[in-house]
């Protein structure tokens, strides 16, 4: 699900609508005239009332169907993995419990809560950092090396420069196309001091 911002334009009649992806990528999504806005007020309230009653039902049962894929889905289609969905909801890596269990000890609100902060945490795990070594799948072969630099071009796709065992540096690689292996050097702190001579 992406969000959206809105900011006011350089004409102050027009607003930019931005997305940002679920990745944390942002770009102009479109630009709007201040005159088609609609004001939310109570007469607008009122007179949507059952739309927006129904949207936010329609809605409460998307989430809570989503949810549900999640415990019970194949990992293909989205599905946490058996193994890590007990510790998702509290259960120690030796307990048995089958995922009914999750539904007798758990709310909706709860399980989604749980299963939200899974996702953060997981996101929190594969975001890359400056001293990640990474994997480029590229289309010629499994390259390794250090990330030295990120950066994100105006309304681009972020990218990341690094360097690797043999000291061959790497340009304007697409981040969307590399997989932390788990090794971090502490690049960061060596380019400060170099900053600081």
């Amino acid at each position: 699900m992406s969000k959206y911002i809105i900011e006011l334009g350089e004409d102050a009649n027009m607003v930019q609508v931005i997305s940002v992806t679920q990745s944390g990528n942002a770009y102009i999504d479109s630009t709007v005239y201040v005159e088609h806005l609609e004001q939310l007020t109570s007469d607008y309230i009122n007179e949507h009332y059952g739309d927006m009653q129904d949207t936010a039902y329609q809605r409460g049962l998307n989430d809570a169907w989503e949810a549900a894929r999640k415990i019970f889905g194949y990992e293909i289609d989205g599905g946490i993995p058996i193994d890590e969905i007990g510790s998702v909801f509290g259960y120690s890596e030796n307990a048995t419990f089958c995922t009914a269990d999750i539904f007798r000890h758990n709310t909706v609100s709860e399980a989604i809560e749980k299963l939200k902060a899974y996702e953060e945490k997981q996101k929190a795990d594969e975001k890359i950092e400056v001293g990640d070594e990474v994997e480029w799948d590229n289309d010629f072969t499994g390259d390794r090396f250090i990330v030295t630099r990120i950066f994100q071009p105006r309304n681009g796709k972020e990218q990341c420069d690094g360097i690797d065992d043999d000291g061959c540096v790497y340009h304007d690689v697409l981040m969307d196309d590399l997989e932390k292996t788990g090794r971090h050097f502490d690049i960061a702190s060596i380019l400060e001091d170099m900053r600081n001579d």
